[in-house]
């Protein structure tokens, strides 16, 4: 085989690798609801299965991929492969919510073993400017094909098979990866590659893990709680303790300097923003769509998947173009203004209101992020000069994944503290003072208490706590759009207007990229 043919079958085996944990990220949420009914989830039970997986994830990154500079990339994803696909088998056979949370942890080792190592390989592999646009390009849209394939594929096998079939399928699709990268895969490392930060990595994951278990604990406790303000305390203190020893170390796991940039702490903080607001808002809808609305896993992950990725596939390759002639921090503002106007959209659905309001609602995100992704992402890689390059990928992947996380975290709790405040605290017809507290804590205690009730107040528990899951989901809907707009106002005072300094033909990649998938589409 031909050294040219040989990169693009490395390319092939590097994007299956990458659509196996995009699959992860997405396929579970269909599954929520079954959770609830087959292993008794609570709703803090539910958003620690998807944070327990997004919080493993980001904090290991960095770590990850120092492992994978020091001692090869090609072992670590197949490393990471290994981890990923035996979990996932453990995680099909969990027979109680703790047992399913913990193997998600270990999924989330798994994701960032793999993720970095596919990036780095695939720069090293491509060494001509032409190809190595056209494989990013296509390595980038594999998060939007992941994102689609997810959620169906899901609701597919919650048609016929139990819910744990959602982790099984990723282990014949991991059996054969690691075939082919064994075969396909180059082995790559960095030969100057500095020493291991275990204390910034244990700083920077203890950190993040103590303030999304105050995020998501404090619904529940009580936001006064002694353990929820420790939390949001010790969140704080290993946080300044972390930029602190990042600071003075000699191979820091992040590069702290870079945020003294304006573009780059801008670009970053906007990035993590406007991730929490958009994936807060979805996992609530897609709640909503089969708790309240009736949908089936099916059904709702093609109500949400189908506009968001039509319009991906549609928009986000013209967008780089849009990029060079407007400047980033236009795209920037207009992106996070958009994730606004889609949110209050949502937020307009009542219980019984069609699906053309979300539909619009969908679209409009799925247009805001198609704009904003790359516009962030080019404003992050060209704050800082090509021997930092590393630092600001780090630091974009970062971004993101925090903002995935805060938005379950934070948004979900907005719903929770809606959701009871909405709910009647008596007057249900027929149900018992002691029924209608239990319904009162979570839908999903509503659901529960419904089952061993008669038809007349089983059907007004249920009313009463869709109304009330509706009402926090709009409450919330309403939070995550001011964050938007706070977002886009952050990013219009904070970036500099004009076109962003190019270090690097990073910049001039990302927008070559979007041409080459315009050309080949057409």
């Amino acid at each position: 085989m031909d050294t040219d043919r040989r990169r693009w079958f490395t390319l092939s085996v590097l994007c299956l690798s990458l659509l196996i944990v995009g699959i992860d990220n997405s396929i579970l949420n269909v599954a929520l609801p079954t959770l609830v009914r087959t292993l008794g989830a609570t709703p803090s039970q539910l958003q620690w299965i998807i944070d327990g997986y997004v919080l493993v994830f980001a904090g290991l990154l960095l770590t990850a991929g120092k492992l994978g500079d020091r001692l090869g990339r090609k072992g670590v994803m197949l490393a990471g492969l290994a981890v990923f696909g035996a979990s996932s088998l453990a995680a099909s056979l969990a027979t109680t919510p703790d047992q399913l949370i913990v193997w998600r942890c270990v999924m989330g080792i798994g994701a960032a073993l793999i993720m970095p190592a596919t990036l780095s390989i695939l720069v090293n592999v491509f060494t001509e400017p032409r190809q190595r646009r056209r494989a990013i390009a296509y390595w980038s849209l594999m998060n939007a094909t992941a994102t689609f394939i997810g959620p169906v594929s899901g609701g597919l096998l919650l048609r016929r098979f139990w819910w744990g079939s959602c982790f099984l399928v990723n282990v014949p699709v991991v059996l054969v990866t690691l075939v082919l990268g064994q075969i396909l895969v180059p082995s790559t490392r960095d030969p100057n590659a500095g020493r291991f930060d275990v204390p910034g990595a244990a700083l920077s994951s203890a950190a993040l893990g103590a303030l999304l278990w105050a995020f998501i604990e404090g619904p529940v406790r009580g936001w006064s709680d002694v353990l929820v303000v420790g939390s949001f305390i010790a969140a704080a203190g290993l946080s300044l303790l972390f930029v602190a020893w990042e600071l003075r170390v000699g191979d820091p796991m992040l590069d702290i300097a870079g945020f003294r940039t304006p573009q780059m702490s801008a670009a970053a903080t906007t990035m993590t923003i406007a991730f929490c607001a958009m994936i807060g808002s979805m996992y609530l809808v897609v709640l909503s769509l089969q708790l309240v609305k009736g949908y089936t896993p099916l059904a709702a992950a093609l109500a949400t998947s189908g506009p968001i990725v039509t319009v991906n596939f549609v928009v986000m390759p013209l967008t780089p173009r849009l990029v060079e002639r407007f400047g980033s921090r236009w795209m920037v503002i207009a992106g996070t203004g958009l994730i606004a106007c889609a949110s209050l959209v949502i937020a307009t659905t009542t219980v019984d209101s069609p699906y053309v309001i979300l539909f619009v609602g969908f679209a409009l995100m799925a247009l805001a992020f198609s704009i904003f992704i790359p516009a962030s992402t080019e404003a992050v890689m060209t704050a800082v000069p090509a021997e930092r390059a590393g630092s600001a990928s780090a630091i974009n992947q970062m971004a993101r994944q925090l903002g995935q996380a805060l938005g379950i975290a934070v948004i979900g709790s907005v719903a929770a503290s809606g959701y009871r405040s909405g709910f009647p605290s008596r007057g249900v017809t027929g149900a018992t003072a002691q029924a209608v507290a239990e319904a009162r804590q979570s839908i999903t205690g509503a659901i529960g208490v419904s089952r061993g009730l008669p038809a007349a107040p089983r059907q007004a528990i249920l009313e009463a706590a869709h109304l009330a899951f509706v009402h926090g989901m709009r409450l919330a809907l309403v939070v995550a759009a001011v964050l938007a707009v706070l977002g886009a106002i952050f990013a219009a005072r904070a970036i500099p207007s004009g076109r962003l300094a190019d270090h690097d033909d990073l910049g001039d990649d990302l927008r070559a990229a979007g041409e080459l998938v315009v050309d080949d589409l057409l």
